[in-house]
């Protein structure tokens, strides 16, 4: 979600002990004391709870903080920066929030990136059990599409089982954590496994098991996946054949919709006035791989998309530590948020038409009455992840595809402000807490659920099939 504007982003965060002065120069073997890594993850998780409106939303407090005196208590010796965020990793991860992030220092990446030390192949996980997809060690005996079953001594099972609880995701969601795994996975087993220049890979091969010795390599001789990085092309296409449309969004994100040089809703009411005017009765929205970005954006397809009126949002809270803040000089911009029961709910402002949203909506006067199917997948989140949830909360939709990767009934996002942490990691911390107008009982801690679930295979990732497309075609024959 596109971050809301206000002066009352001047507010810290966190408590001044978890700043660190920002790093020039990187010294990759410098440590912190164990009693002063504990202390800051005390700290750390002090302030989260007092800030994040989402801390406690899947797990209760006594579970959490058994878990963090776990991981406190696994500190027995000085750690590194990279040693320091593999214990922090996890906390930020556990809380099921794809919005709280935790980053190395950008030295500390810069001096990662400038060696030799990525695994040097794309895996796809499938379970616990993993297939390249990509080689880019330069050895052509390597088979695409065979089965890794090790990597330096280590079992594909055991490294999938500690990678992934590192990933973060809203809720219980996996199909975001296997999206980010397989695109990124050489990254991932670096900072979550270890920093080497060598991989011994153990290859199921047609001739049996056979291990392969393989050099790291740099991180700009591995190409990053299109669906994470769309550049300049157009994040919007429209295509009519017949009586059948397809509207594919690949981001909701102003900014982004900016650099493939087209204005979202020019776009978006043109399309529905040709919709309109050809009479069609079928059209396919394809949100995969669509990230969010500006709510406004998605509120407002979700106008042309409804048949009957509706709500989009429900509510957002803010803890009460952030409700105090509301003060002075961010009164000009914000009221103060209103306490109900145990809940401090946001106000609207006149800055912004975010919370235009959780008002009674209408459908446009130009609104798609006939039949919609929704392509997602795990790569869909936040805003695109909110009208996926209420387009299939008011049965406007076939879907199809896989679990969207941001939440079912919301998610935390909105303010977002950067602490930065001992070594200069930084932490992205959201401040409120956003809840869809939908069914609380259903789907929770998931995402929206396909209709028609797809499933791939290695074959189908080697040999792309556009196989949510061909399920919507069919059905619609």
């Amino acid at each position: 979600m596109k971050p809301i504007v206000l002066a009352y982003c001047l507010l810290q965060l966190l408590a001044a002990p978890l700043f660190a002065q920002k790093q020039k120069k990187i010294d990759p073997n410098e440590t912190i004391s164990a009693d002063s890594a504990r202390n800051a993850i005390t700290s750390i998780v002090k302030e989260l709870k007092r800030q994040h409106p989402g801390f406690f939303r899947y797990h209760d407090e006594a579970d959490t903080d058994r878990y963090i005196d776990s991981v406190k208590a696994s500190i027995s010796a000085p750690p590194d920066q990279l040693a320091y965020f593999r214990k922090l990793k996890p906390i930020i991860s556990r809380i099921g929030c794809l919005h709280t992030d935790l980053t190395l220092s950008e030295e500390y990446s810069a001096y990662l990136n400038s060696k030799p030390n990525l695994l040097p192949l794309r895996l796809f996980f499938s379970g616990d059990k993993a297939f390249i997809t990509a080689n880019y060690s330069g050895d052509n005996a390597i088979p695409i599409g065979a089965e890794v079953t090790c990597i330096n001594g280590k079992s594909i099972k055991e490294l999938h089982d500690k990678i992934l609880p590192n990933i973060p995701s809203d809720g219980y969601n996996q199909t975001l954590k296997y999206q980010l795994l397989n695109n990124r996975t050489a990254h991932w087993y670096r900072s979550i496994i270890e920093v080497t220049d060598q991989f011994k890979v153990m290859i199921n091969t047609v001739n049996g098991p056979k291990e392969f010795t393989l050099k790291g390599v740099l991180d700009k001789d591995i190409p990053k996946p299109e669906a994470m990085d769309f550049g300049t092309k157009p994040r919007l296409n429209f295509m009519v054949d017949g009586s059948l449309a397809t509207l594919r969004i690949l981001s909701f994100a102003n900014s982004g919709i900016k650099r493939g040089k087209q204005d979202f809703k020019k776009f978006i009411d043109d399309a529905f006035k040709q919709l309109k005017a050809n009479g069609t009765k079928d059209l396919i929205l394809d949100l995969r791989d669509n990230t969010g970005g500006t709510d406004a954006n998605a509120a407002y397809l979700c106008t042309y998309l409804m048949d009957k009126p509706y709500r989009y949002w429900d509510h957002i809270e803010v803890t009460e530590g952030v409700a105090q803040e509301v003060k002075g000089v961010a009164t000009w911009f914000y009221k103060k948020p209103v306490k109900q029961d145990s809940l401090y709910l946001w106000q609207k402002s006149w800055m912004t038409k975010e919370f235009d949203f959780y008002q009674p909506q209408k459908p446009h006067k130009n609104a798609y009455t006939g039949k919609l199917y929704v392509l997602i997948n795990g790569l869909c989140m936040s805003s695109c992840a909110d009208i996926a949830a209420v387009l299939h909360h008011n049965k406007r939709a076939i879907f199809i595809g896989e679990e969207t990767g941001g939440g079912y009934h919301g998610n935390t996002s909105g303010m977002m402000p950067h602490a930065e942490l001992t070594f200069g990691i930084t932490l992205s911390v959201p401040l409120q807490k956003y809840v869809n107008a939908v069914d609380p009982k259903l789907n929770i801690a998931h995402g929206t659920p396909p209709d028609v679930l797809i499933t791939r295979t290695v074959n189908d990732i080697i040999n792309p099939k556009d196989l949510e497309m061909e399920a919507a075609l069919r059905l619609i024959k």
